[in-house]
């Protein structure tokens, strides 16, 4: 899998041209990240840059580097640093006995959720990071900021924002439980496999439960953010009311992040993707379908004037969110207007920076 950010800051050893034979770059530009969104919309596979003859995959370019380069704020790129530090730490010393404070995690958290508040429209570009490299940790911290996120939307109190944000951090944590081979496999799942899969919610609600300065609330995200509505989740098939609100936040949070997000056995999509995936489980009473409509137009409001990228390969501007379809916007490409609700076949595959 080609992944084009791997070549931000390389120098091209030759001229580089698109399929129509038109010149794209000189010999010697140092690939930014403008440049590099350029070749992967015109679909260039191969290009030859200085001290690096071999594939994109072979010029790694850390999360950490990437988090410097696409968050434009520089404080909430370190309190993001941080915590992404600390949750790998807290999470490795996570055992079957044992299981850190919830303060430690709160203590890096709190200055993170604080700017991304104050700061809502600059956590998409998260998003942008390419890899699945520290994806556990990374989900974890994205699906506690989104949760947050989401309870503010639907106006819940402060001290029940933060909690909910805390339960989000939390919902996956009994993966560390989980062999490394299962989380890590890049194919399909045994059915043997999935079963030690799912059973990560009952290790999170079981390791919350006993975790100090914790409480049910927490415990019972970790169980239930696989629950769905309509009685199609797991681990208990429960319905309805039967799942606490508290819950069905992190379980969109869950999702969204999840789909927005690279893999490893799945490249990430776009936001929009990813609100149609939102939207249609919503229909299927699946999800609450009040809480995820008003975080689809919130989240998809943020790339109003963002550059993405159409699965045909054209480079588009995002100009207008529909009310009643905010998954396929308005779009520009070049000097024509399309209006994505009547384009079917075309859809933003992912954004660009």
């Amino acid at each position: 899998m080609i992944v084009y950010n791997k070549l931000i800051g390389k120098k091209l050893k030759q001229d580089v041209f698109n399929a129509n034979g038109v010149l794209l770059f000189v010999a010697g530009t140092v690939l930014s990240q403008s440049d590099v969104d350029a070749l992967e919309g015109h679909r260039i596979y191969d290009v030859s840059v200085e001290e690096m003859e071999e594939s994109f995959e072979e010029a790694a370019v850390t999360t950490e580097k990437q988090i410097g380069k696409l968050v434009p704020s520089e404080e909430l790129a370190e309190h993001y640093l941080d915590m992404l530090n600390r949750t790998k730490g807290l999470f490795e010393l996570v055992t079957a006995n044992y299981t850190p404070p919830l303060a430690q995690f709160s203590d890096s958290f709190f200055p993170l959720l604080d700017q991304v508040m104050k700061e809502t429209g600059v956590f998409h570009q998260i998003y942008l990071i390419e890899g699945c490299d520290d994806y556990t940790y990374r989900h974890s911290i994205n699906v506690g900021i989104l949760s947050s996120l989401i309870a503010k939307l639907i106006k819940r109190p402060q001290e029940e924002i933060v909690r909910i944000g805390q339960a989000g951090l939390l919902h996956d944590i009994g993966k560390m439980l989980i062999p490394d081979d299962i989380l890590t496999k890049p194919g399909s799942l045994t059915p043997v496999e999935f079963a030690l899969m799912k059973a990560h919610t009952v290790h999170g609600y079981e390791m919350i439960m006993k975790m100090e300065g914790a409480d049910r609330m927490h415990a019972d995200c970790a169980l239930n953010h696989h629950e769905r509505l309509d009685g199609s989740g797991y681990p208990h098939g429960k319905k309805g009311a039967e799942i606490p609100l508290e819950s069905q936040i992190v379980a969109i949070a869950d999702i969204f992040d999840a789909i927005c997000s690279d893999r490893v056995y799945k490249t990430k999509t776009s936001p929009f993707e990813a609100a149609k995936v939102l939207w249609k489980a919503a229909c299927k009473g699946e999800l609450n379908a009040e809480i995820a409509t008003k975080f689809i137009h919130y989240v998809t409001s943020f790339y109003i004037g963002g550059r993405a990228l159409l699965n045909c390969g054209d480079i588009v501007d995002v100009i207008m969110i529909y009310p009643d379809e905010p998954m396929n916007p308005l779009v520009r490409r070049g000097g024509e207007y399309l209006d994505l609700r009547h384009h079917r076949s075309l859809w933003i595959e992912k954004m660009l920076a």
